[in-house]
């Protein structure tokens, strides 16, 4: 059996010591470059359309995190009442209240029977604004249908300059 020195046992705790470090280092590097946000790796339309229905709800709380609101997804997997977020901001004068309906698409319209549901939602849960975004278009009644309303329509036109300003 050999003995060790003091300066061998000293050396080698030393080397655990500093591969021990360099490995969570490691990990936490790789964590960061692995992990960017939702908004950082989808910059097109394409890449939006490609994402999950979970993952563009995700993408879509992440948004409205950046512009100050405190989000809180649906926690209902499935039928979820037609709203997907949950959104309050505190303001100067008050505190709002908003709904999102998250509608990822590749071909089909948002049609207005959407935009009815939320406005119906809107008062059942007496809440200030209400926003549907989707990865696609909305038809022209929807648009018709919001004049005067709380209600913002975002398309994957607009919902891809939104995330590019941030």
């Amino acid at each position: 059996m050999h003995n060790y020195t003091t300066t061998e046992i000293h050396s080698l705790a030393l080397l655990i010591f500093f591969s021990i470090y360099f490995l969570f280092k490691l990990k936490i590097f790789f964590n960061f470059v692995g992990h960017k946000s939702l908004l950082q790796r989808n910059r097109s339309i394409k890449k939006i359309k490609k994402l999950s229905w979970e993952d563009f709800e995700c993408l879509c709380m992440e948004l409205f995190e950046k512009q100050g609101w405190k989000v809180l997804g649906n926690e209902k997997k499935g039928a979820d009442g037609g709203v997907d977020i949950w959104m309050h901001k505190n303001s100067i004068t008050k505190k709002k209240s908003a709904i999102v309906q998250c509608k990822r698409y590749d071909e089909a319209l948002v049609t207005i029977k959407v935009i009815r549901e939320m406005y119906g939602l809107m008062y059942e849960y007496s809440v200030d604004e209400a926003y549907i975004v989707t990865s696609n278009r909305f038809t022209k009644e929807c648009y018709k249908f919001i004049e005067k309303k709380n209600i913002e329509l975002i398309d994957g036109k607009k919902l891809l300059q939104m995330i590019q300003s941030l």
